[in-house]
């Protein structure tokens, strides 16, 4: 008789799975914008500076959602296997606990701490780096070229604005002789270069994901990510040389990348899947990833119009477009795509996975028009100084981001 073939050995589930790694990023991304939530509202009862909530936002959130997400999209467009979960853990505890010491280094009057939290930032996307360009390099499926490229530049801008802001922290003094003009290139190489470019390279494949449509190379893309790569880089050499030409026509690209991505996202949505049920929670992902495309194409465009106006380069500062640019364009994509995504990549079955859409659907209309509204109102009181839209405005988005990382905890906690 023929010798029996071994049993197969049965193949052992990791405890820490890419499903789980997700879930913690979303997890930590929420808790970054409850904390910059919190640091707005003493801002506006104190009028102290807004540094606090801004980088809460930026470093925390946005940089925690990136090192959390961007490799699991290039995974998912190669076609190809993840790093394995203690890898994607460390590289997200190391942006996490990163961002956090460089706030508290900040605050606290601790540049070696906050520069120590800059170095474990770089550190952790350097790991950011490498489980997202591998796959990206020897994909099983078809090559994406434009999101290759642009989340590597993304990358890149993103560890250059954080070793400028390292090196500030620690008082070195050529930078801070001229930091006034520096400071503008900060910004535009983090907010909107790095986070502009991530975005930008995540509704690529994200935007038709959520319409149930094709991804479709039109000129729209092109010219989108043409002046998203170019743009912002045009303006931090400008605000290095302090030539106001220069950053007038990095800005004029970058508008022209915002539009492009409006034209993407439009064809994308005229070509749209024709969906049947779940309409409140598609309503939800759909609106925020929408909106938040036009309120950075409005920021762009104050911000090259103050340039023209004759805006010094030197003490630039977001100011009031901080409100579009953080709530309306990075915070509105970060709810959007979490809205989508938490029950599609998290762990659990389909049943629970149906519960989460149907917590995160909640009030989706009332949720999407009191986000914006609070937008539009906060940005016109703080631009042209009108106390009462503020006072109006503030609460109301507050409020609408405060249920809307509740109602994601609570999709998360589900069984």
């Amino acid at each position: 008789m023929p010798a029996e073939r071994p049993a197969a050995a049965p193949q052992v589930q990791p405890r820490l799975t890419e499903r789980h790694v997700l879930a913690l990023g979303l997890a930590a991304a929420g808790a970054f914008v409850i904390a910059a939530g919190v640091a707005g509202i003493l801002l506006l009862a104190s009028g102290g500076s807004p540094w606090a909530a801004i980088h809460l936002a930026l470093a925390g959130a946005a940089v925690t959602a990136i090192g959390a997400f961007m490799p699991h999209f290039a995974v998912t467009l190669a076609g190809t296997r993840p790093a394995s979960g203690p890898q994607r853990l460390a590289s997200l505890i190391m942006l996490a606990g990163g961002a956090s010491a460089v706030v508290i280094g900040m605050l606290a009057g601790l540049g070696w701490v906050a520069a120590s939290g800059s170095a474990i930032v770089i550190g952790g996307l350097g790991l950011v780096a490498a489980h997202t360009v591998a796959p990206l390099r020897e994909p099983l499926a078809r090559r994406h070229h434009v999101v290759s490229l642009v989340y590597g530049v993304a990358l890149l801008e993103m560890a250059a604005g954080v070793a400028l802001g390292g090196v500030v922290a620690i008082g070195q003094r050529d930078v801070l002789g001229a930091w006034a003009t520096l400071r503008g290139a900060h910004a535009w190489l983090t907010l909107f270069g790095a986070v502009s470019l991530t975005i930008f390279g995540t509704l690529v494949y994200l935007a038709p994901t959520v319409l149930g449509a094709r991804i479709k190379a039109g000129p729209g893309l092109m010219v989108g990510a043409l002046g998203m790569l170019i743009g912002p880089a045009v303006v931090v050499v400008g605000f290095v040389v302090d030539a106001a030409p220069v950053v007038i026509a990095g800005m004029v690209a970058t508008l022209a990348g915002a539009g492009g991505q409006i034209a993407y996202v439009i064809d994308t949505y005229r070509r749209r899947g024709p969906f049947t049920s779940e309409h409140d929670w598609r309503r939800v992902a759909i609106g925020h990833l929408v909106g938040g495309t036009g309120w950075f194409a409005l920021a762009v465009v104050v911000a090259a119009y103050e340039t023209l106006s004759g805006r010094p380069l030197a003490g630039w500062s977001m100011g009031a477009l901080a409100v579009p640019m953080i709530a309306g364009w990075m915070l509105q994509e970060l709810v959007g795509s979490w809205t989508h995504l938490a029950p599609s990549v998290t762990p659990g079955d389909a049943a629970r996975h149906a519960r989460q859409r149907r917590i995160l659907a909640f009030a989706s209309r009332s949720r999407l028009v009191a986000w914006n509204a609070g937008i539009g109102l906060v940005w016109i009181g703080l631009a042209f100084g009108v106390d009462a839209a503020v006072l109006v405005g503030a609460p109301v988005l507050g409020l609408t981001a405060l249920l809307s990382v509740g109602l994601l905890t609570r999709a998360l906690a589900t069984r």
